[in-house]
């Protein structure tokens, strides 16, 4: 069995996750959407209590680990705009590559970058759509009915900055790499397959 590692440093509040690959991303994914959404991180231990005017950081529990990490409290950006729906994108497959949601279950998607990864492949290679913005991945997600993340823009940044799977240099013409082109089609787990 292959061991798998994750190790961060948050400003002295750390995250130490040791499993599988599919595990360690899973807690990855689960810790970064808290981070980003402003969710408290805790251990089963703590309860709400009247706020200190200089808490220390909180504990959160992961698998067959404890770690610090710091409770961070979420701030509204100014000037982050929603993304919104492409009304003339077909993702029903009557014109032509089939539907979004046949070829999404193709695929045991686990991860964020999974997803990313098969909306901008999807939409270059079987809609042949030459400008791919974030608005065409964010009408992707609500057409599968996925939980949309809540930095989508960030999540494309970090798709391409931690897999190299999809190049965002422009994000109105977001594009699959080469890396990503070989993951999605020789290394990606697919639903109901033994390898």
């Amino acid at each position: 069995m292959t061991s798998t590692k994750l190790k961060m440093d948050l400003s002295q509040g750390l995250i130490e996750v040791e499993g599988t690959e599919k595990i360690v991303m899973a807690i990855y994914t689960d810790f970064k959407d808290k981070i980003e959404s402003g969710i408290p991180v805790q251990s089963e231990n703590q309860t709400s209590e009247r706020p200190r005017k200089n808490p220390k950081p909180k504990k959160a529990k992961t698998v067959g680990q404890e770690s610090a990490v710091p409770v961070i409290k979420g701030k509204k950006k100014s000037g982050s705009s929603m993304p919104s729906i492409v009304k003339d994108l077909d993702l029903s497959g009557r014109k032509k590559g089939g539907r979004l949601k046949d070829f999404y279950s193709l695929y045991d998607a686990m991860t964020n970058f999974d997803r990313n990864l098969i909306f901008v492949y999807y939409l270059q290679e079987k809609l042949g759509v030459k400008d791919i913005s974030v608005d065409h991945i964010f009408t992707c997600y609500r057409d599968i009915g996925l939980k949309v993340p809540k930095a989508l823009h960030q999540s494309l940044l970090d798709t391409n900055n931690r897999k190299g799977w999809i190049d965002t240099s422009d994000t109105g013409k977001l594009s699959v790499t080469i890396p990503g082109v070989n993951y999605l089609e020789h290394d990606m787990p697919k639903k109901n397959s033994d390898t």
